[in-house]
């Protein structure tokens, strides 16, 4: 895999670079690392080198851009292809506190998948798949399983049945029972169980989990409780229009919310 990780100042810096050395050097068969700020953070790219514990089989490059930090990473992103770009958050908690002030920029115009790292240094034990319950959960477990397999982690596929109330249009039943949906014959219970078997085939501890209730909230108290490392996400299923008015914006704000490294997958041409 060809990374590139953002190895210059920043608030979540030591952080990035310490989860990032627990796979990549398993993982990757080149390294970008890259700084803005101009040529005094030189400095910075050589430590990540030593930090990041690299087998010698694994090319790596620098480069030091001047600019700020996501400046940096999109002028280097647009360089070549990635197969992920790992990175620190760039706000600190106050700040993200602030009006206008969305932690999911970078990411939404990064057209790599993406590991934003934040909280503190923890094992990357256990993943937390958020599944909307489309063909783009097997591109999420796909990424997920590029951390979990030399990690030995386990990864729970969620998904949450929404019960967003809608005020144009009837209300059908909603399902409220974990076992029923799931043997259940809908589009959403068969993608997770064809998601549980993918990753099995991985040789990955996998658990399935259905939630019933707000989207955001329930993938936010299923964090909590398992305590999971990092919350891996997709595009959100939307099974009609207002759905996707309602889900449109999701994963920025998980991005916003999510206490955890959060990584962002990109859809697979042709999943």
């Amino acid at each position: 895999m060809n990374l590139l990780i953002y190895a210059g100042p920043g608030p979540w810096r030591d952080e990035a670079l310490a989860t990032a050395a627990q796979f990549v050097g398993q993982i990757a068969t080149s390294v970008t690392l890259v700084t803005g700020g101009g040529i005094r953070n030189m400095e910075l790219l050589d430590d990540a080198v030593v930090r990041l514990h690299l087998p010698p089989d694994v090319a790596v490059k620098r480069r030091v851009v001047e600019g700020s930090p996501q400046e940096a990473i999109l002028m280097v992103a647009d360089e070549s292809v990635y197969d992920l770009v790992i990175f620190g958050r760039f706000q600190r908690p106050l700040e993200r506190l602030l009006p206008l002030r969305r932690s999911d920029t970078l990411t939404r115009r990064l057209r790599s998948a993406v590991l934003r790292v934040s909280g503190p240094v923890r094992p990357v034990r256990r993943i937390l798949l958020a599944s909307g319950g489309d063909q783009h959960t097997f591109a999420t477990a796909r990424h997920a399983a590029l951390i979990a397999t030399p990690l030995g982690a386990s990864v729970t596929l969620l998904h949450v049945v929404s019960q967003q109330p809608v005020v144009f249009e009837a209300l059908a039943p909603l399902p409220s029972d974990e076992a029923a949906f799931l043997s259940g014959d809908t589009p959403e219970a068969a993608t997770l169980r064809q998601g549980v078997v993918w990753l099995r085939a991985q040789g990955i501890d996998v658990a399935l989990r259905v939630r019933f209730g707000l989207v955001l909230d329930q993938i936010l108290e299923e964090l909590h409780e398992g305590d999971y490392d990092i919350l891996a996400l997709g595009t959100h299923h939307a099974a009609g229009p207002l759905d996707r008015v309602l889900l449109e914006d999701l994963t920025g704000d998980l991005l916003d919310r999510c206490p955890r490294t959060v990584l962002v997958a990109r859809r697979i041409p042709h999943d």
